[in-house]
């Protein structure tokens, strides 16, 4: 019986293993990075899709009109809309000092007590990346909450929030905020 030479098996398969890595490089997609400056922030793709700047601009433009939205739903005291804007499951609303708000039920909760207490809040984004097939996005933004018709505002913090598509619109999974002062 003949035995095969170990150091011809070991250079055979030290070839197969560099032929496999060589192949799933090759056939692996490489990320693409995109960025673009947006209303004062900085919006930007991590990803293999190819994505251009006028798809940034695009999808930018539809969690912008999703920040107004919310905008004018807390100044219509509506806290039931406003927890229409987190995702149908698995939403996610944490506020400092308090035990976070699960699903939609919870957050409206929160929101019936806070509509109460600030009258209208302004978002301001600072940056915006964007994930996967464009279907997933962080948001890192801070805010202004006011009082009555005051032009000071009595509330200043940060917060962020993860993105997600459900069924074509931008919707909240995930929001978290702190006050700055």
């Amino acid at each position: 019986m003949k035995f095969f030479n170990s150091k011809a098996l070991a250079i055979v398969g030290i070839a197969m293993l560099g032929g496999l890595l060589f192949t799933s490089f090759i056939k692996s997609s490489p990320n693409q990075n995109v960025e673009i400056s947006y209303k004062n922030s900085v919006v930007s793709y991590y990803g293999s899709t190819s994505v251009t700047k006028a798809d940034l601009v695009s999808q930018a433009k539809l969690i912008d009109i999703a920040d107004r939205r919310f905008e004018t739903k807390w100044v219509n005291k509506d806290p039931k809309g406003i927890s229409e804007e987190y995702t149908r499951k698995g939403a996610v609303f944490m506020k400092p000092g308090k035990k976070p708000r699960l699903g939609r039920n919870e957050i409206e909760k929160e929101f019936s007590e806070s509509v109460q207490v600030i009258d209208r809040v302004e978002f301001f984004q600072d940056e915006l990346q964007f994930f996967g097939d464009m279907d997933v996005a962080f948001q890192r933004c801070h805010m202004l909450g006011y009082k009555n018709t005051s032009s000071s505002p009595v509330f200043e913090g940060s917060y962020v929030i993860l993105w997600k598509k459900e069924k074509g619109d931008w919707l909240i999974e995930y929001d978290m905020f702190n006050a700055d002062k």
